[in-house]
């Protein structure tokens, strides 16, 4: 009877604990209210951003300094935003100090509340943080870093978040921008290749054994070494006809999967190989086609298609089209290609391609509609009279934002070309 007063006792304790936790986390209001489409607007100033993160990879073995200016903040918090529609986010920079505010609404018994962050940091020859408030909770800066670096090295089982707070030497802030000094590069993502290695490709190896075996089946096919430009289709159909042969209605899905994700690192980029593991025969020398793969003709939309496929799969859809998008809304600046519906589409039909191809009920089905099509009108719609080549000042006198009735409209009837295929009519048919 002693026990089972004790085992009660600490139960109660436990459930009054997370009762009284909850009442200081949870708040009725949000901290942090905006509209995503106004942060997200500024989408195309991050193509200034991309240069500096690029030299801060290839020259690893030099400290450098990256700047992030007030407009850059709002278009990532846009779009994350975005990607997350019940997170809302704000970055402040000032001279003094920059804060980071969140809410994210959370549902508890059907009602409706917030778990609201907010942290100060502060200039500095190191990362310092003034403090970080959860809810009614409020923890020094130091208290709260070390609590989060622990936290993360134990669940790593490695020092990479002690690496992460030591890699930056200096913040210099000033009236809407913000300037990091880091050490070079090179130890830190070093490590970081370990950890991701002891954990992530872990969990998954026989996904990664599957994706590279479909990699070196697909690249040793003939249509690869053709100098001339091959129809993506035809790329799609190879490997959906080797995961046909080679799986049963149980794991169907699962080859799908693989086949996607080695199509997505042989012919959208290689890089996405990071996010599955060791799949390329030789590291030094990733395979890839001797010319580029089509579909409608383009390789552009070959490439939009299947890597929005792959981020569908490592991600969540709203991920994945937030990106489309977002890519798209970069695009308008100078320079770029501008703001195109036609790209926009194939993006859109790569998420509905993975999601029918790996449900379980219909992976079976979806590869022998590839397999039996004649073209790739399967799973890609047409792309005839949609806008593309809009410069922000084009897409913002036509469709003002990307929650206007415009815009939405603009993307129904996207929604509508991919419905009218039979092949993203399967899921809906059987729920």
């Amino acid at each position: 009877m002693k026990v089972i007063r004790i085992v009660l006792g600490i139960s109660l304790s436990l459930l009054i604990l997370s009762a009284i936790t909850l009442v200081l986390v949870l708040d009725r209001a949000p901290l942090v209210v905006t509209q995503a489409s106004d942060q997200v607007d500024q989408a195309d100033s991050v193509n200034r951003l991309i240069p500096q993160l690029e030299r801060s990879l290839k020259q690893r073995h030099q400290s450098q300094r990256i700047t992030i200016t007030q407009a850059q903040f709002d278009g990532l918090v846009g779009f994350i935003q975005r990607a997350s529609p019940n997170f809302r986010g704000r970055v402040n920079v000032t001279p003094v100090g920059s804060t980071f505010a969140a809410s994210v609404m959370v549902s508890l018994f059907g009602i409706e509340r917030y778990v609201n962050v907010e942290a100060l940091l502060l200039p500095d020859e190191r990362l310092n943080i003034d403090y970080l408030k959860i809810g009614s909770i409020r923890l020094p800066g130091w208290m709260a870093v070390m609590l989060v670096e622990k936290s993360v090295n134990w669940w790593t089982q490695s020092d990479i978040a002690t690496t992460a707070r030591t890699h930056v030497t200096r913040l210099v802030m000033e009236e809407g921008r913000m300037v990091i000094h880091h050490r070079p590069m090179e130890g830190f993502l070093r490590q970081l290749n370990k950890v991701k290695y002891g954990i992530g490709v872990e969990q998954d190896e026989q996904l990664r054994e599957l994706t590279a075996y479909y990699l070196r089946y697909v690249a040793w096919q003939d249509i690869t070494l053709n100098k001339e430009p091959q129809p993506f289709f035809e790329f799609l159909r190879i490997a959906m006809k080797r995961a046909q042969q080679r799986s049963t209605e149980a794991d169907a899905a699962l080859h799908n999967e693989a086949a996607i994700l080695a199509l997505a690192i042989f012919i959208g980029h290689h890089r996405i190989a990071n996010f599955v593991g060791d799949v390329q025969p030789d590291a030094d020398h990733a395979l890839k086609p001797a010319a580029p793969a089509l579909l409608r003709e383009r390789n552009d939309l070959a490439r939009h298609f299947i890597i929005s496929a792959a981020l569908k799969l490592l991600s969540e859809q709203g991920v994945s089209m937030a990106i489309g998008e977002f890519k798209e809304l970069m695009d308008r600046a100078m320079g770029g290609s501008g703001y195109s519906f036609v790209d926009l589409t194939a993006d859109m039909a790569g998420i509905e391609f993975a999601r029918v191809a790996t449900e379980p009920y219909l992976a079976a089905e979806v590869q022998a509609m590839v397999v039996n099509a004649e073209d790739e009108s399967v799973f890609m719609p047409p792309i005839d009279n949609l806008p593309e080549g809009l410069s922000k000042a084009e897409f913002e006198a036509e469709y003002q934002k990307v929650d206007s009735e415009r815009y939405l409209s603009e993307v129904k009837k996207v929604r509508a070309r991919l419905d009218a295929l039979p092949l993203y009519q399967l899921g809906k048919m059987n729920d």
